[in-house]
């Protein structure tokens, strides 16, 4: 791969395959690695997500990890993952000119259908977060054999067509230009307006788990420190943290 124009970093290290491009971008961090140094990868062989999910990688697919040193406390480092969100679904919208939402706190969805999930890992130390790795994978195109039987009525892809590399790249450096422009402003929480109104969970009914037990309630919106704001029983709850489920999703 190469970058024309590029001015997100000179960083860059690319990889036909890899275990984890978020493994390879921890290890250079923990060696000195300059904030904004990237990883890419055409492949994961290891490729995970929120709860130690596998993440399905496959040629056509973007791999993605960015060493970041943010001078932020570890609660806050979900502001990543969120400002993350809104950059991929304005690259998606520019690139494709196909409309993209959210489902909180990391999925972005096309047309009903997955196409990209963002995870965000820190190394955290006695003084605060020493580092977070910010990892992505995005569906660009559709794997030539189809979708795995388990995810192949949830994946989508942002292109109905193959992509070529100049494509790829540009679609990459959209992207990291975008995330670095709210990254670099991250206190602000420019980006959360935007988060907010792509927010696909908003009014829908889902199933939630607190303290043990599952709730049923209805998503009313989400707060300044993006938290999931449900409903249950005329009593609202703030979630920061944890697994939710649409019952059947209704379109706006």
């Amino acid at each position: 791969m190469s970058f024309e124009n590029f001015s997100f970093t000179d960083n860059i290290t690319v990889l036909d395959e890899t275990h984890s491009t978020n493994d390879v971008a921890r290890e250079l961090a923990r060696q000195g690695a300059e904030e904004f140094s990237c990883v890419l990868s055409k492949r994961q062989t290891g490729g995970r997500g929120r709860m130690g999910r596998k993440f399905f990688s496959y040629d056509g697919g973007v791999y993605l990890s960015v060493v970041l040193r943010p001078d932020i406390s570890p609660k806050d480092s979900l502001f990543i993952t969120v400002a993350a969100a809104v950059a991929m679904a304005e690259a998606v919208e520019e690139a494709s000119g196909k409309r993209a939402l959210i489902k909180w706190v990391n999925d972005i969805y096309v047309d009903g259908k997955k196409v990209c999930g963002i995870l965000t890992e820190g190394s955290i130390v006695s003084e605060g977060l020493q580092f977070a790795i910010l990892g992505v994978g995005v569906n660009l195109s559709l794997p030539k054999e189809n979708f795995p039987t388990e995810i192949s009525d949830i994946a989508g892809s942002v292109f109905d067509y193959a992509v070529d590399e100049t494509q790829k790249n540009r679609f990459i450096s959209l992207f990291l230009e975008k995330f670095k422009a709210f990254y670099q402003n991250l206190d602000k929480k420019e980006y959360l307006a935007a988060y907010r109104e792509r927010n696909m969970l908003d009014g829908q009914e889902i199933t939630y788990e607190r303290e043990g037990k599952t709730y049923i309630g209805r998503v009313v919106g989400i707060d300044q420190n993006a938290a999931l704001i449900v409903e249950h029983g005329g009593i609202k709850t703030a979630l920061s943290t944890g697994e939710v489920q649409i019952k059947k999703f209704k379109r706006e």
